[in-house]
């Protein structure tokens, strides 16, 4: 059974509803400072959500030798600045109205690993169009919604109640989740973890 170097919920669930089975592993990784390295060293937003992704499953190796690791991680990038997960819900007000009626991409990274070495990565970066929503939805939406989206880049989890924020969506319902389903699918099958 693969590990999951990580204690999301949702990509524990699309896993489960792939039939994909795993041990969830929450790895405590400091997300603030590889951010501001990767950006000193001058990667770009696409490259640093996989830097973060490689460091989650470098975590969680030591933990589990010869199985193999799976890890994600999330950059929502809108004109070049990144947004990390809101600290509070007044923060979580700025991001959204920072967002209302623009286009962002949320680069979504993904791995897998098995005994400190990479066998695959890749990231996917939909694109979001937030629509022009009233002062009357954005709170009844907080309101609603509260803390939960404390644990989102964006602040929506879009198969919730944050699919009515947006006007187009490009990109797999499952990438903007959190998790590139078939991709990481064809790399399990490709590495003997699923049948072919």
């Amino acid at each position: 059974m693969p590990v999951l170097a990580s204690g999301s919920a949702i990509r524990r669930q699309l896993l489960h509803n792939a039939g994909v089975n795993v041990t969830c592993f929450p790895v405590d990784v400091n997300e603030d400072t590889l951010r501001q390295q990767a950006q000193q060293d001058g990667l770009p937003l696409r490259e640093t959500a996989l830097t973060l992704a490689y460091a989650k499953a470098g975590a969680a190796t030591p933990h589990h030798p010869g199985r193999f690791i799976i890890a994600a991680d999330q950059i929502l990038e809108l004109d070049g600045r990144a947004f990390a997960k809101p600290t509070d819900l007044a923060e979580a007000r700025t991001h959204l109205l920072a967002l209302r009626g623009r286009t962002h991409a949320l680069h979504t990274a993904v791995t897998l690993w098995k005994d400190g070495r990479t066998l695959w990565g890749d990231v996917f970066s939909p694109t979001l169009t937030m629509r022009s929503f009233s002062g009357d939805f954005l709170a009844k939406y907080l309101q609603t919604e509260g803390t939960a989206l404390l644990s989102c880049v964006g602040c929506y989890r879009i198969e919730g109640l944050g699919i009515q924020l947006f006007e187009s969506v490009s990109g797999n319902s499952d990438t903007i989740a959190g998790l590139p389903l078939i991709p990481l699918l064809t790399a399990l099958r490709q590495h003997g973890v699923l049948f072919t």
